[in-house]
């Protein structure tokens, strides 16, 4: 049951992670880039800090 609960968190803990580097993505975009905030900027942002985390976790180094 341990392991259950490791594994629950850790997936938790990955998407808490890639929603503040979509916060960080979509507030740079917005304030100093010019573009407009909307629904769709921000879950690309989410879209794109998500596979960055995929890509981070799946690298062989």
């Amino acid at each position: 049951m341990s392991n259950l609960v490791n594994e629950f968190v850790l997936r938790l803990a990955k998407a808490a992670a890639a929603l503040l580097l979509a916060a960080l993505l979509d507030w740079i975009l917005v304030s100093f880039a010019g573009a407009r905030g909307s629904v769709e900027l921000a879950l690309l942002c989410w879209l794109s800090a998500a596979a960055f985390i995929l890509l981070v976790e799946e690298s062989p180094i």
